[in-house]
C-alpha cells in the first residue's frame, strides 16, 4: 500500500459507481446473438457462455466472441465482424434509453458527499466506457456538479482503445489531476479494473461488489483480492472510512519520531 496519502478518487463506472454492467452485458448478448442467428441460422449462445464478459467493453466481448466461433471453424470460413458498425447501429440506439434507467450504487450520493465535504478529495470516473454511458446518468441524479466533464476518463476515448486492464487510462487521469498515482485510490468491481490500477501503481485499491449477484460474491471478492485489491467493500458508505483511515495512518507515520 502507498506511502501517500489519498487526493483524489477515481471511480469506475459500470457495475460500480452505477448499476448499469448487467444491462450492458445483456445487451452485449443480444446484439451478438442476432448477429450470429443472421449469419449462421443459430445464436451461439454457447460461444456467448464461454466469455467472462465483468469490466470489459463491447469490442473486447466482440473479438472474443469472434475468436470463439473461429476456434471451431476451418481457415477459409472464419468470421470477421464488423464490430464499429455493431456498435454505432445496434448497441447505441439500443443501449441509450436502457442506460439511462439504470440506478446508481446504493449509498453513492453520500459517499461522495462526505468524501469531497468531509475529507476534502478531489472525485473523478476512470472508466473504459464512453461518455455518453456516463454523462446523461450523472446529469439525471445531479452529480454532474460533483464530478464535472473534465474529472471523466474514458479510456475508449482518451487513451486510443488501450482498455483495462491496461494502466494507460489511470496513468492519464492521474496526470490530468495533477498528482501520482499513489496519491489516487481506485474503486473497482471487476478483474480487469483491478488489474488496470495495480499496474499504474494506484496507491490504494479499492474492489466493490455491492452489485455483484449474491451468488457470486464470495468468488468476485476473491478474485480482486488476487489482483490487487487492498480491501473490498460491498456498500459505497464504507468508502469514505476506508480512505480516512488510510490518510490517518500515512500522517501518523510520517510524525518524527514513529
Amino acid at each position: 500500500m502507498s506511502r501517500w496519502k489519498i487526493r483524489e478518487v477515481m471511480f469506475d463506472w459500470d457495475g460500480t459507481f452505477a448499476d448499469t454492467e448487467a444491462i450492458s452485458i445483456a445487451l452485449a448478448r443480444q446484439i451478438l446473438s442476432e448477429h450470429a442467428a443472421a449469419f449462421f441460422g443459430a445464436p451461439m449462445h454457447d460461444h456467448l457462455d464461454r466469455i467472462d464478459m465483468r469490466g470489459k467493453d463491447f469490442g473486447q466481448i466482440a473479438k472474443l466472441f469472434q475468436e470463439s466461433v473461429n476456434e471451431r471453424l476451418p481457415e477459409d470460413a472464419k468470421i470477421a465482424l464488423d464490430i464499429e458498425d455493431l456498435r454505432i447501429n445496434k448497441l447505441r440506439p439500443a443501449a441509450r434509453e436502457a442506460l439511462l434507467n439504470a440506478r446508481l450504487s446504493d449509498g453513492i450520493g453520500e459517499a461522495v458527499m462526505e468524501l469531497q465535504e468531509s475529507l476534502g478529495l478531489g472525485l473523478a470516473v476512470v472508466s473504459n466506457s464512453p461518455r455518453l454511458r456516463i454523462e446523461p446518468l450523472l446529469d439525471k441524479h445531479g452529480h454532474n456538479a460533483r464530478i464535472p466533464k473534465s474529472r471523466l476518463f474514458s479510456a475508449f476515448e482518451d487513451t486510443a482503445g488501450r482498455l483495462k486492464s491496461d494502466p494507460a487510462i489511470y496513468l492519464l487521469a492521474s496526470e490530468a489531476l495533477g498528482i501520482t498515482p499513489a496519491q489516487a485510490a481506485a474503486v473497482e468491481d471487476s478483474v480487469t479494473g483491478m488489474r488496470a490500477a495495480r499496474a499504474a501503481g494506484i496507491g490504494l485499491r479499492v474492489g466493490y461488489v455491492g452489485l455483484v449477484d449474491p451468488e457470486f460474491v464470495d468468488d468476485v471478492r476473491k478474485a480482486l483480492i488476487r489482483e490487487g485489491a487492498h480491501v473490498v467493500i460491498d456498500d459505497m458508505k464504507q468508502l469514505p472510512g476506508v480512505i480516512a483511515a488510510h490518510n490517518a495512518k500515512k500522517s501518523r507515520a510520517r510524525k518524527p519520531g514513529l
